[in-house]
């Protein structure tokens, strides 16, 4: 095969369940000038086994084994190393495409001359599925970084120049934004396409779902880069995203701080000062007892006003 237009990058560990749907869903594109990547992470099921019999299937297909699990930003950099594509996809090896999908935002990057391009999606939970807009700023590129929207990877098309300029973290929870955020500072133009092209699938086996210790400091690590990388790259006008990182930061504090152990707790919360956590949690709970009291208060007010009448 002539050097691919695009690269298909997918990081398998222990999907066996879903994994074939994952692959056909991308020998189905209609756009046929590509390359998919499967990037076997030591995975403990038969995936590796599938992964072999698809290459043998289709030379669009290359298989490779790492010798040691390494976690999936890695695996999805090994794969980035390991292709040839002038415009790289990533797809998560339990969700599938639109058989239009890598045509679409490879027309659409061509076209426009965007570094990336996104769509919509839909998100699939066992039978039931909700349509999600891909909500972003394609005029002013600055209202996109910080932590607003664009956290997938999955679900965008991305200039191969942009990916190689990329660090991909090594904690697995919440890459997805380290990686995004790192693109769309590097972007020059992007585009949106308004149709829902990639299934995004809820697996409650999936890190995202399961909540330990581990992958809450995995999350803040990555937290943690996000902020480092836009406050280095901003400089001055990182002062203009300050509000929204530290509601971000302490809203995760908030709601995360029960997966960590007591000894622990303090310290967790004490990361990034700047965010002032305790004067943010005491707004927060005057804001919910006013909220409380004025519908009560208005009620013994109506019931006055009515006895007085009667």
């Amino acid at each position: 095969m002539e050097k691919p237009k695009a690269s298909i990058l997918v990081p398998v560990y222990n999907v066996e369940k879903y994994l074939e749907r994952c692959i056909e869903s991308i020998l189905s594109q209609t756009f046929i000038e590509f390359e998919c990547i499967l990037v076997d992470d030591c995975s403990p099921d038969n995936s590796p086994a599938l992964c072999d019999a698809y290459a043998q299937k289709d030379m669009r297909i290359k298989v490779i084994h790492k010798k040691q699990n390494e976690g999936l930003p890695q695996a999805r950099k090994t794969a980035f190393e390991n292709s040839t594509g002038d415009y790289i996809q990533f797809v998560d090896s339990d969700d599938w495409i639109e058989s239009d999908m890598t045509e679409k935002l490879y027309k659409k990057a061509v076209e426009s001359g965007a570094d990336i391009v996104a769509c919509d999606f839909y998100r699939n939970s066992g039978r039931s599925y909700s349509y999600e807009q891909q909500t972003f700023d394609v005029e002013d590129n600055f209202n996109n970084l910080g932590f607003v929207h664009c956290c997938a990877v999955w679900n965008k098309m991305f200039r191969r120049e942009i990916i190689a300029k990329i660090e991909f973290p090594v904690a697995g929870c919440y890459e997805d934004r380290v990686i995004t955020q790192q693109a769309l500072f590097y972007a020059n133009r992007i585009q949106k396409i308004g149709r829902p092209l990639y299934h995004y699938f809820d697996n409650t086996e999936s890190m995202t779902h399961i909540k330990t210790e581990n992958t809450v400091y995995e999350f803040r690590a990555n937290i943690i880069l996000v902020i480092n990388f836009i406050r280095e790259k901003l400089g001055n006008k990182f002062a203009l995203k300050e509000d929204n990182v530290n509601e971000y930061v302490n809203n995760f504090k908030f709601y995360y701080v029960k997966y960590i152990k007591f000894k622990e707790k303090l310290r967790f919360i004490g990361f990034y000062p700047e965010s002032k956590f305790w004067r943010w949690t005491i707004r927060k709970f005057l804001k919910k007892i006013v909220k409380c009291m004025v519908p009560h208060g208005l009620l013994v007010l109506r019931r006055r006003l009515t006895k007085e009448k009667m």
